[in-house]
């Protein structure tokens, strides 16, 4: 498979993905699996590494299952293939560590590391430090290290401890785009989502790099500004401290991101701000006028609240025209209000 059949690949499977097509995701993932000769260069060029690592997060197990298989087949692959990489490496107590590691696809190649840290980490794999060009870099947890001072333990895709004190420094978590100011939209949004959340930082991360592209794509070729304002809406709706259940909708899937990314900042608002808005707006249905008469005195309706039947009233097209009108009643004893059709 070439470089464009690959490009072409790669594009499919990101729209499988936006749209949550299990089945299609699996189907071109295996069509990687088998098809693909990986090399340094197609990886390099293509980036397809680091998408495809991107997936072992991914809440399908099927689809993490699949992702981990192929980039352990492509890092072996590219291993055999240089011979830089073979067993003429020194060894771990030498002063300087040359071996090469594939992290989603990338390569990069380590810094000198001190003697006194040698044993430690050789203890749980190669030593690698990422080089700025890494697109992305893996996150600083794994099932086999421990916790530095006030990380949060990951355990299962769960976080322990720190709950309402997280957010994307404190968590560690590693994440480039190349353009800083994605990158930041990012980061704004891993904290709006996280600061509460007891989820891996992985699912979170990858919440909020599908929020951002999805948003990204909605106003591709338009001015920057309707991206902002669109993320800037998003992240302050996230971030209410009254409004826990689109934080926690979003993170666990209950809420999609396709879905979470078409809503409005009324449909996002909190319950407690839905009800002060449609309370306010009853209040301006009864003072809206518009160009029709005063409203009249009558004694034809009853106020369900005192009892009383001195109103006044009046009417006013609230629907499509062809619905009859409403008609806004108001008690003069009481001042209670209520409408009809």
């Amino acid at each position: 498979m070439n470089y464009d059949e690959v490009v072409q690949l790669k594009k499919s499977l990101a729209k499988a993905i936006s749209e949550e097509k299990t089945s299609a995701i699996l189907g071109i993932m295996k069509q990687f699996n088998d098809e693909v000769v990986v090399t340094k260069e197609l990886l390099k060029k293509t980036d397809i590494g680091v998408f495809i690592g991107k997936q072992r997060s991914h809440p399908n197990a099927d689809i993490a299952r699949l992702a981990k298989d192929i980039v352990k087949k492509w890092k072996t692959a590219v291993q055999q293939s240089d011979p830089s990489k073979t067993n003429t490496s020194p060894k771990p107590n030498s002063d300087t560590i040359n071996t090469v590691k594939v992290e989603d696809g990338g390569f990069v190649k380590p810094n000198p590391v001190d003697k006194s840290l040698t044993k430690r980490e050789n203890s749980q794999g190669e030593i690698s430090t990422p080089s700025p060009s890494l697109v992305k870099q893996e996150n600083s947890f794994s099932e086999n290290s421990s916790p530095s001072p006030g990380t949060p333990k990951i355990d299962n895709d769960r976080v322990i401890n720190n709950k309402g004190d997280r957010s994307f420094k404190k968590d560690n978590v590693k994440y480039a785009t190349g353009d800083s100011k994605r990158d930041k939209c990012i980061e704004l949004l891993y904290d709006s989502l996280a600061f509460d959340s007891t989820h891996g930082s992985e699912i979170i991360l990858s919440r909020a790099i599908k929020i951002e592209q999805i948003v990204l794509d909605q106003f591709d070729g338009e001015p920057e500004k309707q991206y902002r304002d669109k993320l800037r809406g998003m992240i302050s709706n996230l971030k209410d401290k009254k409004n826990p259940g689109l934080r926690k909708g979003v993170v666990s899937g209950d809420i999609t991101v396709q879905k979470f990314c078409i809503m409005t900042k009324e449909e996002m608002a909190s319950e407690e701000k839905k009800a002060r808005d449609r309370e306010i707006q009853q209040v301006n249905l009864f003072k809206a006028r518009g160009a029709g008469p005063t409203q009249a005195e009558t004694n034809m309706f009853r106020c369900g609240k005192c009892g009383e039947r001195k109103t006044t009233y009046f009417q006013m097209q609230t629907r499509s025209a062809d619905e009859p009108m409403t008609t806004f009643v108001t008690c003069i004893v009481c001042n209670n209000r209520w409408k009809f059709c």
